[in-house]
């Protein structure tokens, strides 16, 4: 995975726990195991998200749209550095 790939995914990562965070009122209905399945499976479908964008980026014509994509998902060259 590419530096900018790992940014991406810890990125996602950490927006996916935040949500799930923020939401857990509305899963209060939910076992301690169906919460954690869906935690496991909104973490994967981000984990997925950032795999698959990392792959595009990886290609060669995709080089003029990495500035573009590490602004759009804030992604800093700080966050480069502390992905490595």
């Amino acid at each position: 995975m590419s530096p900018v790939g790992r940014a991406l995914h810890h990125r996602f990562e950490s927006v996916c726990r935040s949500e799930l965070h923020r939401l857990r009122r509305k899963t209060a209905c939910l076992t301690a195991e169906d919460r954690a399945v869906v935690d496991a499976l909104a973490l994967e479908v981000a984990g997925g998200l950032a795999a698959r964008l990392d792959a595009a980026l990886d290609a060669p014509e995709a080089g003029a749209i990495a500035p573009a994509v590490m602004r759009l998902f804030a992604v800093t060259p700080q966050n480069l550095e502390e992905c490595k």
